[in-house]
């Protein structure tokens, strides 16, 4: 995809300006799915601050991590909290410690996503979106 042009020299100003370089800004690859704040005792990252995007990162640790949210045994699902305030359409997996398929069993509500591993062993990193 090609970039944008830079709205300042298009000839834009006031109002339209700040929110064609918004834009612009986007555009050109300035998207994030969150943005990593913390990390846990084996130096992944486990806290994120929401990015730009209409979703949010969530670390989910194996049933015996010290994670706030955690697998308690595999196929069973947990309650997590997403904080989008909005009933999701689905979440990806992004990052994990060993192969691991995650699924949601139960509908998601504007509060809470239900997930379960194949691998309560496993830690893990998914995008809810």
């Amino acid at each position: 995809m090609a970039k944008t042009q830079n709205p300042v020299s298009a000839g834009v100003s006031g109002d339209t300006l700040r929110w064609a370089q918004s834009v612009h800004q986007t555009l050109n690859g300035n998207v994030d799915m969150g943005i990593p704040t913390g990390k846990d005792a084996t130096g992944n990252w486990s806290e994120f601050g929401q990015g730009n995007s209409s979703g949010v990162l969530i670390r989910i640790g194996a049933a015996s991590s010290t994670q706030a949210n955690k697998w308690t045994t595999t196929g069973t699902a947990i309650a997590v909290n997403h904080g989008l305030q909005r009933q999701p359409i689905g979440v990806h997996l992004v990052n994990s410690d060993k192969q691991l398929q995650v699924w949601q069993p139960t509908t998601a509500t504007a509060t809470y996503i239900y997930l379960a591993p194949s691998d309560a062993t496993v830690n893990a990193t998914v995008y809810v979106f």
